[in-house]
C-alpha cells in the first residue's frame, strides 16, 4: 500500500482530494499521514514521488481571499521533453500553482515542482468563486473571470492531464502499478423550460395569448397562428415542442439514454409555466420513463440559495413520480439558468438528498468549468467538509455555443467543429461528455443537424 504524507495544515481539504485523485480517479489504496514537511509524498518500497506543496498551505489569514488566488500569467512547462511515457492534448501545460523545476529524477526520488492535489482542489471545489464575487445580469459567475478562461484552458480539462502526469510519475517509479480503468461515457441532458408551446394551455388561456399578440403586439398573425395551432393540437396534432421521441430515437440509436429535468414549482416568471401534475406531464414523465431513460429535476430560478426550496422541488418530483409508478435508484438534475453560488448550492442539493448534480459549465462560454471530465465527490470549502453528492460536469450547453450573446458560432461548420473538439477532449481521458441540448432547440433544421450529429 502506498503511504502519503502531507504537510499537517488543512487537513479535511487534503483528506478530501486525496481521496479524490488516487483512490477515485487512480484507483490507489494509500494510507494517509501528516508531519511538519512542506511537500506531498507518496512512498512504498523505498522509492518517494515528492510533489510541490502551495495551495493547502496557504496562512488562515489569507485562506478564500484574492491574495490565494493564483498570480497571472501563469507560468508554462513544456512537456515536449519531459522523460515520461505521456498523453497530453497540448505539449504547454499552465501551472496552477507550483514551483520550478517541475521535474527531477534521482535514484529512487522523482520530485514534480507541479502542485498537483493543490491545483485539482482549487479546481473541483470551485475555490475562485468563493474568492472573486463578479456575477452577471443573473447572478452567474462568468467565464471571464475564471482563471481558466482568463489563461486560456478553458477548452481543455486541465485537472485530467495534471492526473496523467501524477499517474506517468507514479509508473515510472512503481511500474507494477494497476490504475483503474475508466470507460468514457457521453450523457445526454434535457433541461424541459418549457414541453409544450400550446398543447398544455386551457382555452380561456390560449385566447388570452392570441389577444396580447393582436391587441398588445399588434400582431394579427400570430394571434391566428396561437388559435390554429391550438386547435389543430387539441385535435390529435402534435405539439411543436414536444420533440421527446425524436431525441429519445437519436439517443437510443447511438446506444445511449437521455435525461429529462423538469420543473416542479415556480419562484420567478423566467421559470417554466407548467405544472408538474399537469396529464399531459405526468403522461410524458410515463413515456420516458416507459422508454428507460431517466428522469431528473430542473431546480428553479431563485431556488439556488434556498436550501428549503431545493427540497421542495425534489419532493414533488419524487412524489409525481411515484404517484405514476416510476422508480429510479439515482436522483439528479441541474439549476434553472445555470445559477450557482459555490459552496451554498452543493450543500443545498446535498441536504435535499439528491444524488448528482450536472449543473456546472459557464452559460457564456463551453468548456470545463471545473478543470475536469470526470465525476466526483463535492466539498463544502465553508464547513470543510466532503459531501454525498456527486459532481457531473457540464461540458457544453447549445445556446452557449450557437447563440450570438454567447461564443456566437451559429449552427453550422464552425459550432459543429468546436462540439466535436469538446467531445474529443473528454473521450482522450476515457472521460464523460455531458451535454445539453433543449427540447425547444430542435425545431429549425441546422440546430436539429448539430444535436443528431
Amino acid at each position: 500500500m502506498f503511504k502519503l504524507t502531507c504537510p499537517n495544515a488543512r487537513q479535511s481539504e487534503r483528506k478530501y482530494i486525496a481521496s479524490v485523485m488516487l483512490l477515485e480517479f487512480l484507483g490507489l489504496d494509500y494510507s494517509l499521514t501528516f508531519d511538519s514537511g512542506i511537500t506531498t509524498r507518496l512512498s512504498y518500497s523505498g522509492k518517494t514521488l515528492e510533489m510541490a506543496d502551495v495551495l493547502l498551505q496557504t496562512p488562515d489569514t489569507i485562506w478564500l481571499t484574492k491574495k490565494s488566488l493564483p498570480v497571472g500569467p501563469l507560468q508554462e512547462w513544456d512537456l515536449s521533453q519531459l522523460p515520461l511515457e505521456i498523453h497530453m492534448l497540448e505539449s504547454r501545460l499552465p501551472v496552477i500553482y507550483g514551483n520550478p523545476p517541475f521535474y527531477s529524477y534521482s535514484g529512487n526520488n522523482l520530485k514534480l515542482g507541479l502542485d498537483i492535489l493543490g491545483s485539482a482542489f482549487f479546481m473541483l471545489t470551485r475555490y475562485e468563486e468563493v474568492v472573486i464575487h463578479t456575477r452577471d445580469n443573473n447572478s452567474r459567475f462568468p467565464s471571464t473571470c475564471s482563471l481558466a478562461a482568463t489563461s486560456g484552458f478553458l477548452h481543455r480539462p486541465i485537472i485530467n492531464e495534471y492526473l496523467e502526469i501524477l499517474r506517468a510519475a507514479i509508473k515510472a517509479l512503481w511500474p507494477e502499478t494497476r490504475f483503474k480503468s475508466r470507460t468514457s461515457r457521453i450523457f445526454a441532458t434535457h433541461d424541459v423550460d418549457q414541453p409544450f408551446n400550446y398543447a398544455h394551455l386551457s382555452l380561456w388561456r390560449m385566447i388570452r395569448m392570441a389577444m396580447g399578440s393582436l391587441l398588445k403586439h399588434k400582431q394579427p398573425i400570430n394571434a391566428l397562428r396561437t388559435a390554429t395551432n391550438w386547435c389543430h393540437i387539441r385535435a390529435g396534432g402534435r405539439d411543436p415542442f414536444d420533440t421527446f421521441d425524436h431525441i429519445m430515437d437519436a439517443t437510443e440509436s447511438r446506444g445511449q439514454k437521455s435525461a429529462f429535468y423538469f420543473i416542479t414549482d415556480r419562484t420567478d416568471a423566467k421559470d417554466g409555466n407548467y405544472d408538474i401534475n399537469h396529464p399531459r406531464v405526468r403522461a410524458l414523465l410515463r413515456r420516458i420513463a416507459e422508454r428507460g431513460h431517466e428522469i431528473g429535476l430542473h431546480l428553479s430560478y431563485n431556488s439556488y440559495l434556498d436550501p428549503q426550496q431545493s427540497k421542495r422541488e425534489f419532493d414533488i418530483l419524487r412524489h409525481a413520480c411515484e404517484a405514476e409508478g416510476i422508480q429510479q435508484s439515482e436522483w439528479g438534475g441541474r439549476q434553472h439558468f445555470l445559477r450557482w453560488q459555490t459552496p451554498d448550492t452543493f450543500r443545498n442539493w446535498d441536504d435535499a438528498g439528491l444524488h448528482y448534480d450536472s449543473t456546472l459549465s459557464f452559460a457564456d462560454q463551453a468548456g470545463f468549468r471545473c478543470g475536469t471530465c470526470y465525476e466526483y465527490p463535492t466539498f463544502d470549502l465553508h464547513k470543510q467538509q466532503t459531501l454525498k453528492l456527486r459532481e457531473r460536469p457540464l461540458v457544453l450547453m447549445e445556446c452557449s455555443v450557437i447563440d450570438p450573446r454567447y461564443m456566437g458560432l451559429g449552427n453550422g461548420n464552425a459550432a459543429r467543429e468546436a462540439i466535436l473538439r469538446y467531445k474529443r477532449n473528454c473521450l482522450f481521458f476515457n472521460g464523460d461528455f455531458t451535454f445539453l441540448w433543449h427540447n425547444t432547440r430542435l425545431l429549425e433544421h441546422a440546430e436539429n443537424e448539430l444535436f443528431l450529429y
